[in-house]
């Protein structure tokens, strides 16, 4: 069975008066054309270039083998500069991965000091391949974390051969520049948070043993699809009107819900993307990651019996990389493999909440790979994309967060006060 896009849920046939009708989706025709022509519009101003990557040659991306030879890689990034990158090597490789195989990865996504302490504590720099990734090149945890990690690594006597630098400008490329590291461009019309099929996430994916051709392969495959005008068979754009009609009957938030391990970093991948392409002039959806089955024990209570404010979004696969058959006799589970428990505990999930009246959607994939996680991540960017022109924000930008941005600099360079404490509001704990 192929993979697919069920919206049954969300259905009158389905959710009674809560649901929409064939009727409700054909009424916004407006709405849908305008979305899916401005997108190509734009598109065909050479503005949105993460549909434009998706076809670049993907040899440039790979580095000759001597950077495939280092025991550890360290990326170090901030937001959609790294979390595509992490969420693509842990859905293809699994979460235990630096367990299982030689090659050990690590993410510094942080200004935490106990995380890169951990890192250091792991890893000999001298064995290590390094990529710094920041659009900007300016970007303040990213140079943080590359400027302490730049002196370790001269104290050991490593010569910079084993830097690579990702970036379009800013103190990054200066440095770069001068201390003759390996660079990559970034494209200047690629988002961060939309980035990860550039040399954002290529780049670090080739030396991680992730087939980076089958991954762009499916984004291709998954463009053709986007490109189809008619919403019945456009799935990004069906799914982008499904979150704007419920988005306007109150539903505002949106409930990512995985039911496989490997995917948990593409639910915080989808809760950027969501959050900061969206959140703009006092609309936009409130993206909330949660992980079957275990949070069934966590979070499904309030779904089922909270405010009606939630639409659900569930992903499955078919197959697993590995399955356990459960026997004890007399059990109701003897003879049921972890993969049927796993995937009855989602149909059971889906059910309890089309009975209360949730909105739900499911993508099932039929395995999960670098081909099914390419069609995944780019059906996503583009259902932000068509999600965007429906609520009339620009999905591309990111303005408000510019100004905690300018507090931190004013702050470390001396031009504003500390942290203020007013006694009268203080309880000791």
């Amino acid at each position: 069975m192929k993979s697919y896009f069920n919206y049954i849920n969300v259905m009158k046939e389905r959710l009674g008066d809560e649901g929409i009708s064939l009727e409700d989706i054909e009424s916004m025709e407006d709405i849908t054309e305008i979305s899916y022509s401005r997108t190509m519009e734009r598109y065909e101003r050479g503005e949105l270039g993460f549909m434009e990557v998706i076809y670049n040659d993907v040899k440039q991306y790979r580095l000759s083998d001597r950077y495939r030879d280092f025991k550890y890689i360290l990326v170090i990034g901030m937001g959609g500069s790294i979390l595509g990158t992490q969420m693509v090597y842990e859905g293809v490789k699994g979460i235990y991965a630096n367990e299982l195989n030689s090659k050990k990865v690590f993410f510094l996504d942080n200004s935490d000091p106990e995380l890169l302490h951990s890192i250091l504590n792991i890893v000999d720099l001298r064995e290590t391949l390094v990529f710094v990734v920041s659009k900007s090149g300016n970007t303040v945890e990213t140079l943080a974390n590359f400027f302490i990690l730049r002196e370790r690594m001269k104290e050991v006597g490593c010569k910079g051969d084993n830097v690579v630098i990702i970036s379009s400008g800013g103190m990054l490329k200066e440095i770069g520049e001068r201390e003759g590291y390996k660079m990559f461009e970034i494209p200047e019309n690629v988002v961060g948070r939309f980035s990860v099929l550039s040399s954002v996430g290529l780049v670090p994916l080739s030396c991680m043993d992730v087939d980076i051709d089958k991954l762009v392969s499916g984004a291709r495959d998954m463009d053709k699809l986007c490109r189809r005008e008619d919403v019945f068979k456009n799935p990004a754009l069906m799914n982008a009107l499904i979150h704007y009609i419920f988005l306007n009957r109150g539903r505002s938030v949106s409930v990512i819900m995985p039911y496989i391990e490997r995917l948990y970093r593409f639910d915080m991948w989808y809760r950027q993307l969501w959050a900061e392409s969206l959140g703009k002039d006092g609309k936009g959806q409130t993206p909330v990651a949660a992980l079957g089955a275990k949070d069934q024990h966590s979070q499904l209570q309030l779904y089922l019996d909270g405010p009606k404010d939630k639409i659900v979004t569930f992903i499955k696969v078919r197959r697993f990389n590995g399955d356990f058959t459960i026997r004890y006799k007399g059990h109701y589970l003897d003879g049921h493999s972890l993969s049927q428990l796993i995937n009855f505990q989602q149909l059971g999930t889906e059910r309890a909440l089309t009975s209360r009246g949730v909105p739900n959607v499911s993508i099932v994939l039929k395995e999960l790979d670098e081909y099914s996680l390419g069609k995944l991540i780019y059906m996503y960017e583009m259902t932000t994309a068509f999600m965007g022109e429906m609520l009339g924000v620009n999905a591309f930008d990111q303005p408000a967060v510019e100004e905690g941005k300018r507090i931190t600099r004013e702050l470390l360079e001396g031009k504003g006060n500390g942290e203020e404490v007013v006694e009268d509001y203080i309880i000791e704990i």
